[in-house]
């Protein structure tokens, strides 16, 4: 079976500033990975860079989705593929029902739909067991959420997309203990040995619920080490200073 994510030798630009250089990771089946690093060392540009976010300009490399090319694929593309990109920090979208948001996805991507009222019956199950409220699914697309109440809801839309890959950039910051805790909750029923996780991190905490198969410490645009969850609670310990040579 491929990886479900290969990044080869993958460069790129943004404004003509090179971000990233020659970043070499593959992600597969079924594992946990952990993205570390300082800030600045290009963590959110490689996250964006692998859903295909305009800004971000090629420079060399490829990046492979379940054996398949997908390196100047457009961003919808890729989504319908099933990856899917969990922001550090969700945007409000007026305008855009947070209901109608989700069945416009799954119509997208050729899921069959049941009924509106079945639909709503499901979200407020799965969104029940995430903390948030029936009355916020009847909201607009984030709107008016707290940074916690957001990374519940995308939590919420994971669940229901069901993606083949998640990446999710900073999705701990905000969160308080009970929060981390049903995230990792969520995240571990994910991951499945069709699925697959990467989580972009600065901290360790979330390996206490979330073991990881494999950690990377980014540094400069590129990845300068790899290894066990052992990394984790070494930069817990030690900060990432002896790991960035």
């Amino acid at each position: 079976m491929p990886h479900v994510l290969e990044i080869q030798n993958f460069s790129a630009h943004i404004g003509g500033k090179k971000i990233l250089w020659d970043v070499s990771l593959a992600v597969a089946p079924g594992e946990v990975h952990f993205l570390m690093g300082p800030n600045g060392s290009g963590k959110t540009t490689l996250a964006t860079a692998l859903m295909g976010n305009p800004s971000v300009t090629h420079a060399g490399g490829r990046i492979m989705f379940h054996g398949e090319d997908i390196t100047v694929a457009l961003p919808e593309e890729r989504a319908k593929k099933g990856l899917y990109l969990g922001f550090q920090y969700p945007v409000e979208v007026p305008g855009v029902g947070f209901q109608g948001f989700l069945r416009a996805v799954l119509a997208a991507r050729g899921v069959a739909l049941p009924s509106e009222a079945d639909f709503r019956t499901e979200l407020i199950a799965a969104g029940g067991g995430l903390g948030l409220a029936p009355a916020l699914l009847d909201r607009n697309l984030n709107e008016g959420f707290s940074g916690g109440e957001k990374k519940r809801s995308e939590l919420l839309q994971l669940s229901i997309m069901k993606p083949r890959l998640a990446v999710l950039d900073e999705f701990d910051s905000g969160l308080d203990v009970d929060g981390l805790r049903a995230a990792a909750s969520a995240l571990k029923s994910f991951v499945t040995p069709a699925t697959a996780l990467l989580l972009i991190t600065h901290y360790g905490r979330m390996a206490e619920y979330l073991r990881p198969d494999r950690v990377h410490i980014m540094h400069a645009g590129t990845i300068v080490h790899s290894g066990g969850k052992e990394i984790v609670e070494h930069v817990e310990r030690e900060g990432f200073e002896n790991l960035l040579s």
